[in-house]
């Protein structure tokens, strides 16, 4: 009973972004599935918990995620969760923006180009200008590496919205990949065909999925790019607005205090976010981690809840959504 108790109090570091992962024992699994829908990490994809066999006494990494009823994976139908939620964002919505967005990227001197293509087929988008100056500053951004997380696209188009309609672009130049995960979008599924968790793959350049070609395009831009003031991966988690960043001794206190700077002035800014922040330094393999350890940039998760019901008490609807875009835009053109 003593091995027990030890066993299933074990405490773990959780590497989480957007979601509860954890190292745990067997034994403790099927109570965890009781409240939580349990994915279970097996060669670096993710499998929902359905009674299989596994060992009381042996470590599983788990990730958990709220308990979903039949009804709300709506594998391309969305009309049920519009009725209770703001609008989910779908993959034929982020296509339907960029072409109408395409006269105004072409007179800004960008470019709308397709680097690879989902496992189901969907092409995955790329904006960025025409010809890159490598000395000029330089905004990256990402969206929508789990497909679930689909407020963060509403985000996205209100930022590129605003950066659009001001003069920004004649002191910055953006690279943006808009939706990282379309075929997880549209099941509406944190994880892409193969299961995994693409942003827990950046290091990992094997295989043909989506987070292969994203990285493979944008390897050879970031090291020609010598002023990229702000990276920014945009996330969605379960009850509150955040930014996940690392601590002071994972790159030092210069490092810290610059990240610092942003929160503190978005805040300013974004009612929402408010300068609200949790400490992670994260897994190797996340977007963040792998574009600060190894190319050295200045890199945050931006986190906002990704299931807002349509009545809320705080007024919260599309149209703020878009503005905590826009409040980005005038954050980075303060600041840098």
């Amino acid at each position: 009973m003593r091995l027990l108790f030890i066993l299933l109090t074990l405490s773990f570091v959780s590497l989480a972004e957007c979601v509860d992962e954890r190292k745990v024992f067997g034994l403790s699994i099927h109570n965890l599935n009781k409240s939580f829908d349990v994915y279970i990490k097996k060669e670096d994809q993710y499998f929902k918990f359905h009674d299989q066999e596994i060992i009381p006494t042996s470590q599983y990494t788990v990730q958990l995620q709220p308990k979903t009823s039949k009804h709300e994976k709506n594998n391309g139908d969305f009309s049920r969760y519009n009725r209770r939620h703001i609008e989910y964002y779908t993959y034929p919505r982020m296509v339907k923006y960029i072409e109408n967005k395409k006269s105004q990227l072409e007179k800004a001197n960008y470019k709308i180009e397709v680097v690879g293509k989902s496992l189901a087929g969907r092409d995955l988008f790329y904006i960025g200008p025409k010809n890159l100056d490598p000395n000029k500053k330089t905004i990256v951004m990402f969206g929508r590496h789990h497909g679930d997380e689909q407020t963060a696209n509403w985000i996205i188009e209100g930022f590129l919205d605003r950066y659009l309609e001001t003069n920004m672009n004649n002191d910055f130049q953006l690279v943006l990949y808009p939706m990282i995960n379309p075929d997880g979008a549209m099941k509406q599924s944190r994880y892409n065909l193969n299961n995994r968790d693409l942003n827990r793959a950046w290091t990992n350049d094997s295989g043909k999925d989506e987070i292969v070609s994203i990285h493979k395009h944008l390897r050879p831009q970031l090291k020609g790019l010598k002023n990229i003031v702000i990276a920014l991966d945009m996330h969605g988690s379960w009850e509150q607005d955040f930014f996940y960043r690392v601590d002071r001794s994972h790159s030092g206190n210069s490092f810290y205090e610059m990240q610092s700077l942003f929160i503190n002035e978005l805040a300013l800014y974004d009612p929402w976010q408010a300068g609200q922040i949790i400490h992670s330094n994260g897994h190797p393999g996340m977007a963040r981690i792998v574009l600060i350890k190894h190319y050295d940039l200045n890199a945050l998760t931006h986190e906002t809840i990704k299931n807002i019901p349509l009545r809320n008490s705080r007024g919260r609807s599309k149209a703020t959504l878009m503005e905590q875009g826009e409040a980005i835009v005038t954050s980075i053109n303060t600041i840098y």
